[in-house]
């Protein structure tokens, strides 16, 4: 029976090197350094290295996310092996091909793409069974009822499920909105944040690590339609048949879609786009957002002076009690070219 609390060094070094990140080994204190591949570092990721394999010790931790354990199990974890998985490498050898003096060096190899498709543990919200088994708990009670409140639960264009996860280390306890490709496979997602406490320490949306954004509802568009709706927040999207979702674009960047969502509309030629942004009356930067897209030749939605109070388009339907929002409401405020820059400009005038 192998020894769990003392794994032979050249076998942790070999699983370190193969999943963290650009890891290096710095000789003056006998640590291997490393990008975490638990917490993926957020914004410093590729730029730091805060993860660490330290053998006189016999620990690996995160200065990042507080990870402190034995080799094993962050090799259980990040490696997603079995106990029985392991031994079997250890007892057979399989694990000495490897040239362990690459410890020695730097490695150049570059962050590695994150596969899990949904975050860990995620329970369906669409599944009577799996909500009645975590019905007692605060957390699911609390996204449940954000769901219920944003009529997330009966809007005309919902996904076909929404997610939660109480356990991951990125993304837990936060509304997961999956993304899909045309054949209803879950390419990307982002989570919301729903508890207060959760809100206060972090970004409101946070999406999957190492990850090119796709569109969000991009599997519930005909192709027979002759117009898309290219919402920037992918709740709003929910209410509007033929939308999809860019989840987020920079205020000053001309470079509104990634390569994967240009890709994807492409597929979409014959269809029309526009975009609908949040109120430009109440809003600084969808009303600066949406002078770029106006300047760019795009056709964009103008929110009616009569609707100024209501923040976006889930804002209209939560007051109003509603699941849609027609087609014909949105295109009769769709505006492009010199009639757009007149429309906007009496935006400019209050």
């Amino acid at each position: 029976m192998i020894n769990l609390s003392q794994l032979p060094e050249e076998y942790t070094l070999l699983k370190f090197y193969e999943h963290a990140g650009y890891p290096q080994f710095k000789k003056g204190v006998n640590v291997h350094e490393a990008g975490c591949p638990i917490c993926r570092e957020g914004h410093s990721w590729g730029r730091k290295r805060r993860s660490y394999f330290i053998p006189h010790e016999n620990i690996i931790c995160c200065h990042n996310c507080g990870w402190y354990s034995s080799p094993f199990k962050w090799i259980i974890e990040v490696a997603n092996m079995t106990y029985d998985e392991i031994k079997y490498e250890i007892e057979t050898g399989d694990f000495k091909y490897t040239d362990i003096t690459l410890h020695e060096k730097e490695s150049l190899r570059s962050p590695v793409s994150n596969t899990e498709t949904l975050p860990r543990d995620s329970i369906n919200l669409t599944d009577p069974l799996q909500i009645s088994h975590f019905k007692s708990d605060r957390t699911m009670q609390s996204i449940l009822e954000f769901v219920k409140r944003r009529r997330l639960d009966t809007a005309i264009n919902r996904p076909k499920a929404l997610y939660v996860s109480l356990t991951d280390h990125i993304h837990k306890n936060r509304l997961c909105l999956p993304f899909y490709d045309s054949n209803d496979k879950i390419i990307h997602y982002q989570t919301r944040g729903v508890l207060s406490r959760d809100l206060h320490d972090r970004p409101k949306y946070l999406s999957k690590s190492n990850s090119q954004k796709s569109l969000f509802n991009y599997n519930t568009v005909p192709s027979s339609a002759d117009m898309i709706y290219i919402f920037e927040g992918p709740i709003d999207s929910c209410f509007v048949k033929n939308s999809v979702a860019v989840a987020g674009i920079q205020e000053s960047s001309n470079n509104t879609l990634t390569a994967l969502q240009k890709q994807m509309l492409s597929t979409r030629s014959l269809s029309d786009h526009a975009w609908v942004l949040d109120n430009q009356w109440i809003d600084p930067a969808s009303y600066s957002k949406t002078k770029s897209l106006i300047d760019s030749g795009s056709n964009v939605f103008i929110w009616p002076k009569s609707l100024k109070r209501f923040k976006d388009i889930n804002d209209i339907c939560i007051h109003a009690g509603l699941d849609e929002v027609s087609e014909t409401f949105m295109r009769k405020n769709i505006y492009s070219g010199l009639t757009a820059k007149l429309m906007f400009n009496q935006i400019v005038s209050e």
